[in-house]
């Protein structure tokens, strides 16, 4: 049965949407004969009058479960948050508590108008049967430490398990679930562990999820280390050429104009989270522009709960933007339009597309970002199934 979101607003215009086994089929000028008894054979209806519908946001780092921790270690430095407030605490999760929170994460991220989100943690086929069971999209990292050894025991296993549902996942549209190989980090994942997980992705054609350039003691510390930055160092072991444009890095704050060339020759993926990255201090200088114009692909994403707090995306819309404008002393820079275009990942609302879509009760795409949160969502849908409806 097809499904027919009437008289939506799209570029100030009036549209009827109509919505086939997941995706648009049709959009049309508003036709007031859609409405019941006058509906076309075998279709439904859905009143959108007066909301304004955009593609689905896409949140591009999360970690889902921790929704469980939110207000854990609030107010502290990274390395404490993490070694004295957060990593203890996942060390006492059950399968049924990171299904439990995934599931939590889900609903709250459908009511804010996420359809999608990329995640990095443990205990993936719990998570996976919470998104399952919520219905939306998800990229689910096997977050990995050390010397990587849990590919042998978790990665393989697991992988082999899932193989039928393994995708190359670079370009959207996705099916409903997909991986990544997650290294943590540089500083939490040996030499042998970074090099096993490039090949994994390489073999297994999955991306890398990883956290980079975080923090400036992250850069000083690999500088003292290793001889080289963060991103000079994945160079140095040859993950860069190996991987290219199946990397996604999130943060990426404290850049060198040699590293942001690295990262734009190779098309990498960059999410910022700038929510997060105030929260804990990280940074706020985010070369969105640079990045850019070198060729890399710059996303947005919340971080977990625990970090931001919430999974609104349209808050972080709104606080990435004005971030840029106000470091950089120009309010014409990242206007509305782009901030969205971030945040949806590029996609339109055209026949052919998946039906992953948000209605807000806003006026304008100006509200979206800057004057509202996520309560302005009514609808959100997935695969042009109705998942929240406030």
């Amino acid at each position: 049965m097809s499904l027919i979101l009437h008289n939506a607003i799209l570029n100030d215009k009036a549209v009827d949407i109509t919505i086939d086994n997941g995706l648009i089929s049709a959009v049309e000028p508003a036709n007031p004969a859609h409405l019941p008894p006058l509906l076309p054979h075998h279709s439904s209806l859905e009143d959108c009058s007066n909301l304004l519908v955009f593609p689905g946001l896409c949140n591009m780092h999360s970690h889902a479960p921790m929704i469980l921790f939110r207000g854990l270690g609030d107010d502290q430095p990274l390395d404490v948050w993490l070694n004295d407030y957060i990593w203890p605490a996942e060390q006492r999760l059950t399968d049924e508590l990171v299904y439990q929170g995934t599931l939590q994460a889900c609903r709250e991220m459908l009511a804010s108008g996420t359809t999608f989100f990329n995640d990095m943690y443990f205990r993936l086929p719990a998570m996976a049967q919470a998104v399952r069971d919520s219905g939306i999209k998800a990229r689910l990292g096997y977050n990995l430490f050390g010397d990587a050894d849990e590919l042998v025991c978790s990665g393989e296993c697991v992988v082999d398990s899932i193989r039928g549902h393994m995708l190359p996942t670079t370009h959207y549209p996705l099916p409903t679930i997909n991986y990544s190989i997650a290294p943590h980090s540089i500083y939490t994942v040996s030499e042998r562990g970074l090099r096993r997980c490039a090949d994994a992705c390489d073999d297994l054609q999955l991306p890398m999820h990883i956290h980079m350039s975080e923090t400036q003691k992250e850069v000083d510390d690999c500088l003292r280390e290793h001889r080289c930055r963060p991103w000079e160092y994945l160079d140095k072991l040859g993950i860069l050429d190996k991987l290219g444009d199946n990397i996604i890095a999130a943060h990426c704050l404290h850049l060198s104009d040699n590293e942001i060339r690295l990262i734009g020759d190779h098309h990498i993926t960059c999410v910022h989270c700038p929510n997060s990255n105030l929260k804990l201090g990280s940074g706020y200088r985010f070369p969105m522009l640079e990045l850019l114009d070198a060729g890399a692909r710059v996303t947005l994403g919340t971080d977990g709960s625990a970090s931001s707090n919430n999974l609104d995306m349209i808050e972080v819309m709104k606080t990435a933007a004005l971030l840029q404008k106000g470091w950089r002393g120009d309010p014409t820079v990242v206007p509305a339009s782009q901030i969205l275009s971030l945040a949806t990942l590029g996609h339109t609302i055209a026949p052919g597309q998946p039906a992953d879509l948000l209605l807000a009760d806003v006026k304008s795409l100006s509200d979206l970002v800057y004057a509202t949160h996520g309560e302005s969502v009514v609808l959100t849908l997935v695969d042009g199934k109705i998942l929240y409806r406030k």
